[in-house]
């Protein structure tokens, strides 16, 4: 199994623009930015950027990070935290892999992965 996937994501927030919103697709997206608010994309990939300052709370298949994010992490498929980055919060997957330099501080729950997804998904049509 590749742990290093690349993604090629349709949409890119770049370096320099600063979120404040909650952010629903259905496509990839990839932060280099600032963003405070809520992503959701339950079936694509998240990458947070080395550049990323990230605070909020992620839904998504999978979700990368290299920056900086400090929030909840709600993924169906895997979490990757890289080397370069730092994570505060919670996170919920049923595959989460921590890189050597990596800082994490927070909690992990593997068991209730589907459980969260559904309520997520279930919140997301309410709105």
């Amino acid at each position: 199994m590749d742990l290093h996937r690349r993604y090629y994501p349709e949409t890119r927030l770049p370096q320099g623009l600063t979120i404040s919103a909650d952010l629903t697709s259905n496509e990839d997206i990839a932060v280099e930015g600032t963003f405070d608010g809520a992503i959701t994309v339950p079936d694509h990939h998240v990458e947070i950027g080395a550049s990323a300052r990230v605070r909020g709370k992620i839904v998504a298949r999978a979700v990368t990070i290299h920056g900086t994010l400090d929030g909840t992490v709600i993924a169906g498929e895997r979490v990757d935290v890289e080397r370069t980055a730092s994570f505060s919060g919670h996170v919920t997957t049923p595959s989460l892999a921590l890189f050597e330099g990596a800082r994490f501080n927070g909690t992990v729950d593997p068991a209730r992965t589907e459980a969260a997804m559904r309520v997520a998904a279930y919140r997301q049509k309410q709105k």
